[in-house]
Parts: structure tokens; sequence; C-alpha cells
């Protein structure tokens, strides 16, 4: 992970003076975390465009670790800022609409190390906090489920800046996101497409520019297999942000296990290329996600339905012909009672004396 402009020319400088100040300022503080959970349907890392039926409820928790999220280099010099962080995320949902899914998302870093900055004049990251909570609402616009060729689904989320600048989990202001995803099933695959927007605060390790805030353009394909038993899925994720030169891009793969029909088990893991903050060289993700939904309503019918009973006639006794035929009985539907609007009249006045 090549340094930013602004911090390479501090480590530079350390690494010559070879001198520590007295006073060692901490890491300015910025949201290093990039990869978000999904709290609805679809899998933990990336969402497939359905959403939870009215009063369907999706809660999941996931472990979290990611090893080398921050390295700065300067030539052959180098900074593991972060060697390895350990979080945990707590994410819900809930179906409100037919067309509208509220969720929240609270991360935690429960602990991170890093190697000696004293070096270059730098304090350690703390080892524990809070991270940014965000609040999404889910809209669908399109949904297989109303005869629609895909699912499609237009999330708009909100940062809140209330985690730990110290532990890098919080940015300077809020934060804004609004991502569409598209999905469908083709024979035993589910195949997943979504892009959006993240605006937030400036990376203060970048450049310095004129505005405080900056745009991240958020991409992301994965493609899933369906069935009841173990699933597995293929994910790739990629940000590319204004105060950045190079790309994140992760991949991940993983595997999803039912225990029951509300209960599930998944692992994620994959490597993570490019220089951008935030982008691990390896990331593991594990937990487990509990989904209820309601069965669909059924529709009451404007009118009452006849019931009908099947009732048999013998033809009366007479002599059998000479060409040896005989009569048989016949049987008729008939309404067990007379509907109310149009009374049926006797069976025995429509059939004919013998």
């Amino acid at each position: 992970m090549n340094a930013p402009p602004l911090l390479r020319g501090t480590v530079t400088t350390a690494l010559l003076g070879c001198s520590v100040a007295w006073a060692q300022p901490a890491l300015p503080g910025f949201e290093l975390e990039r990869l978000e959970v999904n709290p609805g349907r679809g899998s933990m890392v990336s969402g497939n465009g359905e959403l939870l039926v009215p009063g369907g409820v999706s809660v999941g928790m996931v472990g979290h670790y990611q090893h080398l999220p921050l390295v700065l280099r300067n030539g052959e010099n180098r900074a593991e800022m972060l060697r390895s962080r350990a979080s945990a995320v707590l994410a819900g949902s809930y179906g409100v609409l037919p067309w509208l899914e509220v969720g929240a998302i609270l991360p935690v870093v429960l602990w991170q190390k890093g190697g000696d900055l004293g070096f270059v004049g730098l304090k350690p990251a703390a080892s524990q906090g809070l991270g940014t909570p965000v609040l999404q609402a889910r809209l669908g616009l399109l949904a297989r489920r109303d005869e629609h060729p895909v699912d499609l689904a237009l999330d708009l989320a909100a940062g809140l800046p209330v985690g730990s600048a110290e532990a890098l989990a919080r940015d300077a202001g809020m934060r804004f996101r609004a991502r569409a995803t598209v999905g469908t099933q083709l024979g035993w695959l589910h195949p997943t497409l979504d892009a959006g927007v993240l605006l937030r605060s400036r990376d203060p390790l970048a450049t310095p520019a004129a505005s405080d805030q900056t745009l991240e353009v958020r991409m992301g394909a994965s493609v899933a297999t369906v069935g009841k038993g173990l699933r597995g899925e293929l994910a790739l994720r990629g940000a590319f942000a204004a105060d950045s030169r190079q790309p994140s891009v992760e991949l991940l793969a993983g595997g999803h296990l039912p225990l029951s029909n509300e209960l599930e088990l998944f692992a994620w893991g994959g490597p993570g290329f490019g220089a951008t903050p935030g982008t691990p060289i390896v990331r593991v993700l594990m937990g487990v996600s509990f989904r209820t939904e309601p069965p669909p309503r059924m529709e009451r019918l404007p009118e009452p339905v006849p019931h009908f009973r099947l009732e048999e006639h013998q033809p009366p006794r007479q002599e059998p012909p000479r060409d040896g035929a005989m009569p048989v009985p016949t049987r008729e539907l008939l309404p067990s009672e007379p509907l109310p609007s149009e009374p049926l009249p006797s069976a025995r006045a429509e059939r004919p004396a013998p």
C-alpha cells in the first residue's frame, strides 16, 4: 500500500532525521472500513435486489478480521500502521411495506494493533472503539414475486459520525450512500449486480484539497448457487475514490450452511488489491444470520363459494326389455344449499316424470 504524498513526506522526514518528537500526534481520524454488510435478503456481503415481506425480520452477527488494512511505504521503508484488526458487526432489517424495508448496521472494533510508529512521530491507533452506525432504507422498484423479470432495489443510507476517531472508525462528518441492486435467478445460479456512490469526508491522509467532502463510486458483482442445502457464492467488490490514486478491489468467496428454515451459518474470505487505506491483504468473515417472514395473506373472495353434493337417482323398476338393455342409475351434482341471490328450483320439478 503506497503512502499518500502528505504522509509520505512526514515518513521521509522522520526517517532521514532519525528523531522522535516529544509529543507524538495521533493518527488523523477517519473511517477505515470499506466493507458494509448487507442487513436484508441476500448474503452478508451483497444484497440481491429482493425485499423482506411486510412483517419480515432479518438479523445477522458477523465476526470480522483484516490483515494489514493500513500500510504506508516510502521506497523500501515500510510503516505498518495497522497489522491486524478484529471487529464485530450487528445488522438487522425489517419489512415495513411491500416496497419498503428499513435496516441498521452497528460495527464495533474489538481489537486492533499496528507497528511501532514512534520513528515517524505518530501515536498508534486506539485498540478498541465504536464504528460508524448506519441507518438504511431499501426501496423495491421491481420484484420477481410480482412477475417482473428481475429484482431491483434502491438503498439510501446515512452513516452517523458518532464512532471512535482514535480507532479509525469515524469520519469528520456524515456519510451518505445511494446504491442500486439488481438480481435474478438463472437455473441454479443467482447473479447480482450493484452500483452506487458514497459521499464522505475527505481522507486526511490524502493530498489537501479545497473541499472537505469527496465522492466515492462503489460497484460489485456476485453469483450464488440456490437450493436448500449448502450454498456457495463468489463476490467481487470495487471502490474508486476521488481522493485516492488507485482503486480498492476485493475478491471474496463464501459459503452458507442452513441450520433450520430461519437460521444459517456463513463464512467468507479473500484477498484485497490496491493501495487505498482500508484495503486489507486478507479479509475473513464468519457469522450467523436469522430471518423469519410471515406467510403471504390469503385473499378473501367477494362471494361465498357454494358447496355441492353428489346425488344418485335410481330408475323405476320395470320389466327388462327384450334387447337385454338395462337402465342404470343417474348422478347429479347439486348445491348443498341454494344460493341466497339465485334460489335453485327443486331437482324433482326439473326431472320429467317417467
